[in-house]
């Protein structure tokens, strides 16, 4: 079954994050899940983030509190959602970037840079292959729609960084925290982007036949 669109879709809020500690933070598959989650569909207990991310809700509750330590979440006020049994928490940071300072130990860097990067590319490859398993009963307008593909591309670090600006451009329009519910098309459904532009560690590309002749 398709993801609903939130009715309140969650207001983009950008951050530039500095301490290392923070970053480890989100270098944890659970903490990022539950992340998501508040970020996509809004405020939710713990007990209710355990039902989609696969934890315990004590398990959840100790996240949630060290993802509020590093201010990622903060509590939630909802008189109609909770009896004050139960915390309600949101998502005060729904996008983020990296900027480190120059003292920062660069083997430590390394290592929290290695475990994001795994973390992100493990949930960008759960969603794609939930896709592809359940992509048999969708209607062709969506395996039209949709796209799978690797490229191989040949640039300098200037005109890759050229081309990031011009995909993030061209996504920001789509980005759930940026549209209103009431603006969107019917039939509108989540989507999930992943780009990824990275320079291979193979030898460097060799002339085209075109240029050696």
């Amino acid at each position: 079954m398709p993801a609903p669109v939130p009715d309140v879709p969650s207001e983009n809020r950008s951050a530039v994050i500095s301490d290392p500690r923070a970053l480890r933070a989100l270098a944890h598959a659970g903490r990022a899940k539950i992340l998501e989650r508040l970020t996509v569909y809004g405020p939710a207990t713990a007990t209710e983030c355990a039902q989609e991310v696969g934890m315990s809700p004590s398990a959840c509750s100790y996240h949630l509190r060290l993802l509020q330590r590093y201010g990622f979440v903060a509590e939630a006020h909802d008189e109609e959602r909770t009896d004050g049994r139960e915390r309600l928490w949101r998502a005060v940071v729904t996008s983020w970037r990296s900027k480190v300072s120059d003292d920062t130990d660069p083997q430590t860097m390394q290592s929290i840079d290695m475990a994001l990067a795994r973390v992100q590319l493990a949930s960008s490859d759960e969603h794609v292959l939930a896709w592809v398993d359940q992509s048999a009963q969708e209607g062709n307008e969506w395996h039209e729609a949709s796209l799978i593909s690797n490229s191989t591309l040949a640039a300098d670090a200037e005109e890759l960084k050229e081309l990031h600006d011009r995909i993030q451009e061209l996504l920001r329009p789509y980005r759930l925290g940026d549209r209103r519910p009431q603006d969107l098309p019917a039939g509108t459904r989540l989507v999930h982007a992943a780009v990824r532009l990275v320079p291979t560690t193979g030898p460097a590309p060799r002339s085209t036949p075109e240029q050696s002749r």
